[in-house]
């Protein structure tokens, strides 16, 4: 009996162990029943990564990558119209198309006291400041710029003669002058980059002259001549008395004499000329915006010029 008893509790022990032994051996992927759990999970898992993918595209369908979700989508449509914006506001010019532009000149004239000497003795620098409108055609970086513009060659009281001319005939001038120029200029352009280019540009035209231009006979101050600074305006003929025969009979410039015109035979010119030529350089920072600064001589002096226009 007692064999038995041993024999039955060895046998129920051999049975638990080899139970176990299986369960540990088995393959997961064998068992039927953990095969249908996986497909399933595999399946919910397939589904999710189609949900994310659904999610991560935007309104055109192009893919965001991860990290971007927050981000802001931007529209098919919303990207062509900003690239026709830049390229609309873009300074960059075709070199056959034809330009046009309407704007604003300033330009600074200095008359100086050597070119005046050219023609006599005395006078003094002067300084005029022209204002006005332009309009520019331009193509393949060359550029015509049609302008009408105002100066005034405006000074006081200075004593001024022929070179040729004694000392008595010294007289004292004051200009009002004033001058609308109609000239063309022509530039080229080297472009250094779309927004900025140096110009050479040359210049003609022809000025408008009106406006008074005084001459009235001078006097030493003390009566007898040492040097133009002691010239005092003569009130009439032999008035005041001065040794040297100043304040004479030989013309009527007394009182507030103007000088006449050529037309009516004075030496007053009816027009003047313009001739310039020199450097700038031009700024296009926008499509629809151009500005010019320029430095140059002129037929009597050099000048400065600047001018903002507006692309049409």
């Amino acid at each position: 009996m007692r064999i038995v008893k041993w024999l039955s509790v060895l046998s129920l022990c051999g049975l638990t162990l080899g139970i176990t032994q299986r369960a540990w051996a088995l393959d997961p992927e064998d068992d039927p029943d953990y095969k249908g759990k996986s497909a399933d999970k595999d399946k919910d898992k397939d589904k999710d990564s189609d949900a994310d993918a659904d999610k991560n595209k935007d309104k055109s369908g192009a893919d965001i990558k991860e990290g971007d979700e927050n981000k802001k989508t931007l529209n098919p449509d919303d990207i062509e119209s900003a690239r026709e914006a830049e390229k609309a506001n873009s300074p960059i010019e075709d070199p056959k198309t034809t330009y046009y532009f309407v704007g604003l000149r300033y330009r600074a004239h200095v008359v100086p006291k050597f070119m005046i000497n050219l023609f006599g003795d005395g006078g003094t620098t002067v300084f005029a400041n022209g204002f006005g409108p332009e309009f520019t055609v331009r193509k393949n970086d060359f550029e015509y710029v049609f302008s009408a513009w105002w100066t005034k060659y405006a000074f006081d009281w200075i004593p001024f003669k022929g070179s040729s001319d004694s000392n008595n005939a010294w007289e004292l001038v004051k200009s009002n002058i004033q001058v609308l120029y109609l000239t063309t200029d022509f530039n080229w352009t080297h472009q250094v980059s779309p927004a900025f280019g140096l110009n050479l540009g040359i210049g003609a035209g022809i000025g408008v002259v009106w406006g008074d231009l005084n001459r009235v006979q001078a006097a030493p101050k003390n009566g007898v001549y040492s040097n133009p600074d002691n010239l005092a305006r003569c009130i009439g003929p032999n008035n005041p008395v001065t040794a040297g025969n100043f304040c004479g009979t030989d013309n009527n410039h007394y009182g507030n004499y103007s000088e006449a015109s050529w037309a009516n035979g004075g030496q007053k010119p009816i027009f003047f000329p313009w001739l310039g030529f020199g450097p700038g350089i031009r700024l296009k920072p926008h499509r629809n915006f151009m500005m010019r600064i320029d430095v140059g001589w002129g037929l009597i002096g050099p000048y400065f010029g600047a001018s903002g226009n507006y692309g049409i």
